[in-house]
């Protein structure tokens, strides 16, 4: 049987921890249009990965490509690190183990700013005066 470090290295993926979508992604561009022996060997390599991950998912899709299957969520959620969002990531996950900040997120309709006149005129960031279309930009983006 193939070496799971073989199996990542036959279907040229260099991080072992990639997500499953990415690991079909790679199966399917090798195998498309190989020869038959080539489609067998990437089988074999893919089949190798899910039974190592115990992945539901790419076992499915190995039984039926066209199978109507989501991957599983089992990786941590966060932001991926593109330079210094590892420290912008660690302070998300910081502030959302506080209370009253987390609560304030998840129920953000009921901590919003008005949009009187009155809370416009004495709204400022950083000593400048906003505009009422940045505050409604900024609470779309919640």
């Amino acid at each position: 049987m193939l070496d799971v470090g073989d199996a990542y290295n036959r279907l040229q993926i260099g991080a072992h921890n990639a997500p499953d979508e990415t690991v079909l992604t790679y199966y399917q561009s090798l195998s498309n249009g190989a020869p038959s022996g080539s489609k067998d060997s990437y089988t074999e390599a893919l089949r190798v990965i899910a039974l190592d991950r115990q992945s539901n998912f790419l076992l499915r899709k190995l039984e039926d490509p066209n199978a109507d299957v989501q991957a599983g969520t089992a990786e941590p959620v966060g932001l991926d690190n593109i330079g210094n969002t590892c420290y912008l990531n660690s302070l998300l996950q910081y502030y959302y183990t506080i209370k009253p900040v987390r609560d304030m997120v998840i129920n953000f309709q009921q901590h919003r700013m008005g949009l009187n006149e009155e809370d416009i005129k004495n709204k400022r960031v950083g000593g400048r005066i906003v505009d009422k279309s940045e505050i409604i930009k900024a609470q779309k983006c919640k």
